[in-house]
């Protein structure tokens, strides 16, 4: 025996919907017929034009496998209830992301009828992509911010080994030159990693002091 098909069960969590629309295949007559969402949602008037196997195959997305029209004959072929999501190709130009869910109602020479709801998903499925987009901005936002914090911890180490100084001693010498020279934070440190990497003359005793130090406390715990 049939059961009526819960449109919104097929939901993803969280999932609102922005209509529901039913429709009705007669299998042995060929015959659809649509509510006006469905109309809508294929981007038409409602009854301006006929609902039919073809014009669901019209409207399908090119890039959705398998197609609704193929969900549809195996759902007639089987017998088995389905619920897929995919997107409309609608005739507004819209493309349109919906679930779509179907119940069989059968005989004992096999499938009779196909009936179930359209549900549209367009609105949540934009407001998903813009968060996606969002965090994607925020993710390279963070990024760039991390890389620039990289320069300036590295030239504020590089002041600490100079000058014997501490972390906020170094940040400060780095900001006051910045704003004595009229450059900014980042590029200064930058400026000062790669002037340090690349130095005219080789500071031995610098190396000779580093050397010494790495030394000492790459030694056991109880032998530094």
């Amino acid at each position: 025996m049939s059961t009526k098909p819960d449109p919104l069960s097929a939901l993803p969590s969280g999932q609102r919907a922005d209509q529901v629309g039913m429709y009705h295949w007669d299998v042995r007559t060929g015959t659809w017929s649509w509510s006006s969402e469905i109309y809508s949602m294929y981007g038409y008037r409602p009854g301006s034009v006929s609902p039919s196997t073809e014009l669901l195959a019209k409207h399908g997305h090119p890039g959705d496998r398998p197609r609704l029209t193929d969900v549809f004959e195996r759902a007639r072929r089987t017998g088995e209830p389905f619920s897929c999501q995919l997107r409309i190709a609608a005739a507004d130009e819209v493309t349109r992301a919906v679930v779509v869910v179907g119940d069989v109602d059968q005989d004992e020479a096999g499938t009779t009828k196909i009936h179930g709801y359209y549900v549209d998903l367009t609105s949540a499925r934009l407001r998903e992509a813009e968060q996606l987009s969002e965090l994607a901005g925020e993710a390279a936002g963070l990024q760039r911010a991390m890389a620039s914090r990289a320069g300036i911890e590295q030239a504020k180490g590089m002041i600490m080994l100079g000058y014997g100084c501490d972390s906020a001693a170094a940040f400060e010498m780095l900001i006051t030159a910045s704003q004595r020279g009229n450059v900014k934070l980042r590029e200064l440190a930058d400026r000062l990693v790669a002037a340090v990497q690349n130095p005219a003359v080789q500071p031995d005793r610098t190396r000779e002091y580093l050397e010494s130090v790495l030394a000492r406390l790459a030694k056991p715990k109880e032998d530094v």
